[in-house]
């Protein structure tokens, strides 16, 4: 089997106690995009946090920006090897298969907020940053097609609806990580509700 090719921004690390530093450095990134702006970081404060020196963050890391994308490339094949497979249950009730999608969501969200609202900010001059987050969004939109084809088989709009009520959600609680119009905050504890509710008639309503 062929070894997976290290992304360019990450310098090869080939003994274990290499990469286990490199993975250091990338969870203390997270850790700090969550209490403080990216930007505002130094590689000081992320070499401390991770317990170990600027030059090593340097021997494995080509700069900050590089860094900071092998944080989000990072954080995105976390979020694939972690979703859930289509559920093979015809049984279960449309309602907690749309309540299940909207509540994974939301928390993923909510525990990554910094590092998604650092990644809007960069995606503005370096779109390709946005592409994991904008496939997660098509991974969600294909499985929920899957789930709930059998249920509507002759609804030939149903997928236009639920493409776009992703879209909804997606694109609100950007919204909120990006700069909190409100009413409603990302914590505030009806969010989960009125976006199920929203989810559920954009989809369920024809």
């Amino acid at each position: 089997m062929t070894a997976k090719a290290e992304p360019t921004d990450i310098l090869p690390a080939k003994q274990a106690r290499s990469r286990a530093r490199r993975d250091a450095l990338v969870r203390a990134g997270k850790k700090l995009c969550e209490i403080k702006d990216f930007d505002d970081l130094s590689v000081a404060e992320i070499a401390a946090e991770a317990g170990c020196s600027v030059g090593s963050f340097y021997s494995r890391f080509t700069d900050k920006d590089g860094f900071f994308r092998a944080i989000v490339g990072d954080a995105a094949e976390r979020d694939r090897i972690r979703t859930p497979q289509p559920a093979s249950d015809p049984t279960q009730p449309i309602d907690d298969i749309l309540a299940e999608v909207v509540a994974a969501t939301l928390a993923g969200y909510r525990k990554r907020r910094g590092l998604i609202r650092a990644t809007i900010r960069r995606s503005m001059t370096e779109p390709a940053l946005w592409e994991p987050t904008r496939q997660r969004g098509q991974d969600v939109a294909n499985r929920l097609v899957a789930r709930l084809a059998d249920s509507f088989p002759d609804d030939p709009q149903l997928e236009r609806r639920i493409r776009f009520a992703c879209q909804m959600l997606f694109g609100t609680l950007n919204n909120a990580v990006l700069i909190a119009p409100g009413p409603l905050q990302l914590d505030d504890e009806a969010m989960e509700d009125e976006l199920l509710r929203a989810f559920r008639l954009m989809i369920l309503t024809p």
